[in-house]
């Protein structure tokens, strides 16, 4: 089937399959297996180790963090994106392989190269991640044996995917997994993904950990350009508390297992495919907010009317970013003064005279002056504010640019979390 048969109502051509809790996830696309282990590394004896593996090599991608002291396991698996080709992803949780010297390569190569003989592949068609606590060594004796248990015990379905998605956790409290399908004239794609990540989230070009796999054929290119779009997006419009990961890596592997035309260039069939990868990213971005570590609300905020795309990102990022922001939305403290002040310090372009904010439905202020609230609008004002999700709307009054941004409270557990991670 060509591109030009492709419907061009792309509502119409999309069927999305959503379900609270999916029945299967990493395994949904046809063409794939995985498994979860647990090797030891974790004192709990909680699964640690992962793999993910395609029938056969095909297109992958992946974004990585800009932290300037990236983990091995990163700068391993940007060298392997190079051709733009993989087969598989092995990723431990527990250490983060970060700080650890010549040996920490040594040993990140080492685990793709015991993959890549399971599977029968080349070690550079193998990606490899770590998450876990900064500086400490891999035991390279016990994830010798994971990877021997979990490559020999691949599978499909709900209990291998559960599996895999909970060895990738560290300080997470559920699993975060999601699916999507699409269907155009006689054609299915199907996407699925997995991801990580509760704490030291603030992603700039990735984050955390996610693994996505698809049955689409679809040509490197085009992937490359799909996932670099939906991820500044989805996964680089959220923070949790302001720190970006050394270990972020956001992977696609493409088994072309679906068997319609390849998708070579950026046209209706692209769009399509990209719209679901964006369903799917959006799922897994707004499920890594809600289980943000000590987490009790989601701040959902909307930018509008700003003079660019990058002033309505500044200032998005600047409030779910602000510690006085987040710390009022835990307290139920509707207290839009710190508002303005992220606003100002954005670096976006603001005129005081023209912002205007609204929590929930109740604007709060108003062209550069603070609103008279009734009685009945104060008391729908504390509702809004204590509630699960927060929604926080700006008028900038600049432009027609508009963003929205994801972020949740900081809590006093969020300290207590972080003050105790490895001790």
């Amino acid at each position: 089937m060509g591109e030009d048969e492709w419907n061009a109502d792309m509502t119409d051509a999309i069927n999305l399959i959503m379900s609270p809790v999916p029945t299967s996830s990493i395994t949904y696309p046809m063409g794939f297996r995985a498994a979860g282990t647990t090797c030891g590394i974790k004192p709990s004896g909680k699964p640690d180790l992962a793999v993910i593996v395609s029938d056969r090599t095909g297109p992958a991608t992946g974004v990585f963090t800009r932290n300037r002291l990236p983990g091995p396991p990163v700068l391993v698996s940007r060298r392997h994106l190079r051709r733009g080709l993989a087969r598989a992803i092995v990723c431990n949780s527990g250490i983060a392989n970060v700080a650890t010297g010549p040996e920490g390569e040594t040993n990140a190569l080492a685990m793709c190269e015991q993959v890549a003989r399971a599977v029968d592949c080349s070690p550079r068609e193998v990606l490899v991640c770590s998450t876990g606590v900064i500086g400490r060594r891999l035991p390279m004796t016990k994830i010798t044996r994971g990877i021997a248990s979990a490559t020999a015990g691949l599978g499909r379905g709900p209990t291998t995917d559960a599996v895999a998605g909970q060895a990738i956790l560290t300080t997470d409290l559920v699993t975060k997994s999601a699916r999507e399908r699409l269907r155009v004239n006689k054609s299915s794609i199907r996407l699925g993904g997995i991801a990580k990540g509760s704490g030291m989230i603030a992603p700039n070009m990735a984050t955390m950990l996610c693994f996505i796999t698809t049955d689409a054929a679809i040509e490197p290119a085009p992937l490359r350009t799909a996932l670099k779009e939906v991820v500044d997006r989805t996964f680089n419009r959220m923070s949790i508390d302001s720190d970006t990961s050394t270990s972020d890596s956001v992977l696609v592997l493409a088994s072309g297992a679906a068997g319609h035309a390849p998708i070579r260039g950026q046209g209706r069939a692209y769009r399509t495919f990209v719209g679901a990868l964006e369903r799917l990213c959006e799922r897994l971005a707004e499920q890594i907010v809600r289980d943000g570590e000590g987490a009790t609300r989601v701040i959902r905020l909307r930018v509008e009317q700003a003079a660019s795309a990058r002033d309505a990102d500044r200032v998005g990022r600047a409030v779910v970013d602000s510690p006085l922001v987040k710390t009022a939305v835990h307290g139920s403290d509707p207290n839009w003064g710190r508002l303005i002040m992220a606003i100002g310090k954005s670096g976006a372009r603001i005129q005081l005279e023209k912002l205007s904010i609204a929590i929930g439905d109740v604007t709060v202020f108003h062209r550069g002056a603070a609103t008279e609230l009734t009685n009945q609008q104060r008391t729908k004002l504390g509702h809004r504010m204590r509630g699960p999700e927060v929604v926080l709307t700006i008028h900038l009054g600049q432009g027609r640019y508009g963003a929205q941004w994801l972020g949740c409270d900081l809590s006093r557990k969020y300290v207590t979390i972080n003050a105790e991670y490895t001790t």
